[in-house]
C-alpha cells in the first residue's frame, strides 16, 4: 500500500504547475476520508483514475439515479476540458436528448458554472477529498438559471404531428396507433370520447362528426357511415328512413270524402202559441 501511494504521490505531483504539494501521509488521508464520505473508492494505478459513486440522485422529484465521478489523475489540467467524467450508472437521461444524464451534465461532463475555478485548484493542489465532494455537491444542486435540460422539461416529448415539445402532463397517445400527441393535434371521437390522431379519425356521412373506425357503422340500405347518434333503430339513416317512410305515404291509397249526411228540419210548432178563443 505504501509502494501505491507513494506511486500515485509522484504522479500527483509531476505538474510543475501546482502551488502546493501533499505528502504521502497527506494523501492518504485524503483518500481514508473520499472512502468515508462516499462509502467505497476504486483506485486503479494501472489506468491512473480514482473513482467514486454518489447515491441516487433525485431532483424536484424528478429521478436521476446515482453518477460515478471519474477521476484520470495522469493529466489534471483543466486546459484542454476537465480531467474527470460523470458517469450516470442508472441512466434516465431527459427524454429529448439521450446524452443529457442530469440538467447540469451532458455527454459525462458536468457544466461547473462559478465552482470551475474552486475545483481547479483543488485538483491543482492535491485536494482530492476537496475535489470529489464539491463535484458530488454540483450534482445533488439544480440551478434553473442555466440547465442543458430543465427539470420540468424532463419528461417532455414532441408531438408527433406538430413536433411540438410537450410536458409530461399535457401529453396524451392516439387510442389506435399510440402515438404521442399534444392536447391541440389530440381529437376526441363523438361517440366514445377517446383520443385519436387525425390519420385514424373518421367523418360520419350523415353529421359529419369526427368519429373512429370502432364507432362508425354503415347504413342497411345506403351504406353509407354514421355515428351510433345518426344510426336509427332500424339501422338506417336518417336520410333513408325519411324517404322510406315517404315511399309508403305515397303508396297508400287516398281516403274518399265522407258522404255528406242529409239533415232533415223538423218544425216544431210552439203548443197553443198564437191561438185566441173565438166565441161560437
Amino acid at each position: 500500500m505504501i509502494q501505491q501511494l507513494t506511486t500515485l504521490h509522484g504522479e500527483l505531483s509531476s505538474d510543475a504547475s501546482r502551488q502546493q504539494n501533499s505528502s504521502v501521509r497527506e494523501l492518504y488521508a485524503e483518500l481514508l476520508a473520499i472512502e468515508e464520505e462516499f462509502g467505497e473508492l476504486q483506485l486503479d494505478l494501472r489506468e491512473q483514475s480514482i473513482s467514486v459513486s454518489t447515491e441516487p440522485i433525485e431532483l424536484e422529484g424528478v429521478y436521476l439515479g446515482p453518477f460515478e465521478i471519474h477521476l484520470n489523475y495522469a493529466n489534471l489540467k483543466m486546459d484542454n476540458g476537465a480531467p474527470y467524467r460523470v458517469i450516470a450508472k442508472d441512466p434516465h437521461p431527459a427524454f429529448t436528448n439521450d446524452c443529457v444524464t442530469h440538467p447540469h451534465v451532458q455527454s459525462d461532463v458536468v457544466c461547473e458554472g462559478d465552482g470551475r475555478h474552486v475545483i481547479r485548484r483543488s485538483l491543482e493542489q492535491g485536494r482530492l477529498f476537496d475535489f470529489f465532494t464539491m463535484v458530488a455537491s454540483l450534482l445533488r444542486t439544480y440551478n434553473s438559471d442555466s440547465p442543458y435540460v430543465a427539470l420540468s422539461d424532463w419528461d417532455s416529448v414532441e408531438c408527433t404531428e406538430c413536433a411540438d415539445v410537450i410536458a409530461a402532463n399535457q401529453q396524451t397517445r392516439c387510442d389506435n396507433c399510440e402515438i404521442t400527441l399534444c392536447t391541440g393535434c389530440a381529437k376526441d371521437c363523438l361517440d366514445c370520447d377517446c383520443p385519436f390522431c387525425h390519420e385514424c379519425l373518421s367523418y360520419c356521412d350523415s353529421c359529419h362528426g369526427q368519429c373512429c373506425s370502432s364507432c362508425l357503422q354503415q347504413c342497411v340500405q345506403c351504406r353509407a357511415d354514421c355515428c351510433q347518434r345518426c344510426l336509427l333503430e332500424n339501422e338506417r339513416c336518417s336520410d333513408c328512413d325519411a324517404e322510406e317512410l315517404e315511399e309508403t305515404n305515397e303508396e297508400l291509397p287516398e281516403n274518399p270524402d265522407s258522404a255528406a249526411i242529409p239533415v232533415t228540419a223538423t218544425a216544431v210548432q210552439p203548443d197553443c202559441l198564437g191561438e185566441t178563443v173565438v166565441p161560437a
